[in-house]
């Protein structure tokens, strides 16, 4: 539970208003609502660790690696998942877009 987890770091408030705005932004565009809680509980707990790492709350010495593209729709994840099938626990990585798209990118894929 979130709550547990970042105890000591995050208010009770803090946790709920981050859980709720991310099912928020997931709700919006789900097509299989059965996944929602779990899909938004998963994306607040990244954003919750992130902001702790950037207020320096929490620092368990492993490198942070963010790979970013302008619509996160398939290099940045490509190399987000390659990373970390590498690096294991050993370091923590994000993906992200200053544009997101709304689908991967098809474009470079071939049959």
């Amino acid at each position: 539970m979130l709550a547990d987890e970042f105890a000591g770091v995050f208010d009770t408030e803090t946790i709920e208003r981050f859980l709720h705005s991310s099912y928020d932004q997931f709700g919006d565009r789900a097509t299989v609502a059965q996944f929602l809680p779990l899909l938004a509980e998963r994306f607040a707990r990244q954003r919750l660790s992130a902001l702790a790492r950037i207020e320096s709350t929490v620092d368990d010495g492993r490198p942070v690696v963010l790979f970013l593209c302008t619509h996160n729709a398939g290099r940045s994840q490509m190399a987000l998942g390659f990373f970390r099938r590498l690096a294991g626990e050993r370091a923590i990585a994000w993906s992200g877009g200053s544009e997101p798209g709304q689908e991967v990118n098809r474009s470079r894929w071939r049959p």
